[in-house]
């Protein structure tokens, strides 16, 4: 980007209130810094002309890991210069190209915040907004901690996911090994036996063959229609409204909505908590949580239940008219409105939805686990019958 390039912005006041506008700058990273020394909370930066440079993300796993170690070094008594010195031997290898350049924007007088804002490599908004508000007043290394906190459960969940979806991959896996064996390459060995012994295939056998040289003369078109229809669906998965229909209609389904939605309102409400524990106002709070649910639909009725809070009505009440909080959820807020316990009932309802996503997502395995089995086991039996058919229709000539 040229020197110059107007940059859209939404932002909040420490009071709460939005602003909308441009910035000029060279970068969004530039105009991000802009609205962090003028006391704002960036919660969009876009060009009005082409798209923002992609900087690489870190995972859930390394960004945890490199900001407990962060938030260790300045609990320790360091100053943030030296803390950051210090990280290059400690920190995931992710972290490396963002180190020089952290270093330099602190030695420069720059706050974290808006190093990591500028950052070559990507840190997520609700990380950049807790240390902000640290820095603002909460204390820095205590910033740190719970962000790092944020990130190490999100990774635990995600690991916790792959761990219960190891076994039904391997199931798989192994059941569609043995299936292509035996169709593939043991029944058709029988069918060339029996041709040569100038005898007919069984029909059982029949129908197995059949089906897969049905299924060998299709795979190719197949595959490529899976193709394209997969990058289709991502490119439109990938603009704003594409995602939010994408994700609403995955909030639909039976099993899969309940998993996604207990999920995103566990992430936005630990998110909320460690915001409002910092210091930040309700309503800019409220604009940078909605970054933690991973769920556009639902952060589309956040920001919906936010518009309603700014308008005087209750946070409870507003996120339940807008179907963005599970009823849990909302009983609870409304229980920490009432006594003025806001945040130790955000960190409840965090406990509560994100043990709830764990749990749906346990029953579904324990679900899939039998159904694969009985799936694949019947597959096999199938294949079996056929092959002990063509076995047992074997007669001598004569």
């Amino acid at each position: 980007m040229s020197e110059g390039t107007s940059w859209t912005y939404r932002a909040a006041h420490a009071s709460g209130l939005l602003e909308q506008g441009t910035v000029r700058a060279e970068s969004p990273e530039a105009a991000r810094e802009q609205l962090f020394a003028r006391g704002l909370f960036p919660l969009e930066v876009r060009a009005e002309r082409g798209v923002e440079a992609h900087r690489p993300g870190l995972s859930a796993a390394d960004l945890a890991v490199g900001l407990r170690v962060l938030a260790t070094l300045l609990e320790s008594g360091l100053p943030l210069a030296r803390a950051l010195a210090a990280l290059d031997d400690l920190v995931p290898v992710s972290w490396k190209p963002a180190l020089p350049e952290l270093r330099a924007a602190v030695r420069e007088g720059k706050s974290l915040a808006a190093a990591l804002a500028v950052a070559p490599v990507s840190f997520p908004p609700l990380v950049v907004g807790l240390v902000q508000a640290g820095e603002g007043g909460s204390g820095l290394a205590a910033a740190v901690t719970r962000a790092a906190e944020l990130t190490e459960s999100a990774a635990e969940t995600r690991r916790a996911v792959r761990a219960a979806l190891a076994y039904p991959l391997i199931l798989a896996g192994a059941g569609t090994a043995s299936v292509l064996l035996l169709v593939g390459f043991v029944l058709p060995r029988f069918s060339a036996i029996l041709s040569d012994l100038g005898q007919t295939l069984p029909p059982t056998a029949r129908l197995v063959l059949g089906a897969a040289d049905a299924a060998r003369a299709g795979w190719l078109p197949t595959l490529v229609a899976l193709i394209a229809g997969t990058i289709v669906g991502r490119t439109w998965a990938s603009t704003a409204a594409g995602r939010v229909r994408w994700h609403a209609f995955l909030l639909a389904l039976p099993v899969v909505g309940e998993v996604r939605r207990a999920g995103a309102v566990g992430r936005f409400a630990a998110a909320l908590e460690a915001l409002l524990e910092s210091g930040v106002p309700l309503s800019a709070a409220l604009g940078s949580a909605v970054r933690a649910t991973g769920d556009a639909e639902i952060a589309r009725r956040i920001l919906d239940a936010r518009e309603a809070v700014l308008g005087g009505a209750g946070l409870a009440t507003a996120l339940g008219a807008a179907g963005a909080a599970t009823p849990t959820a909302v009983r609870l807020i409304r229980a920490g409105e009432e006594s003025g316990r806001m945040v130790p009932m955000l960190a409840q309802v965090a406990r509560i939805e994100s043990a709830r996503a764990a749990e749906r997502v346990r029953a579904a395995v324990r679900v899939l686990e039998p159904a694969l089995i009985l799936v694949f086991g019947g597959m096999v039996a199938l294949v079996a019958a056929a092959l002990l058919q063509a076995v047992y229709s074997v007669r001598p000539a004569g």
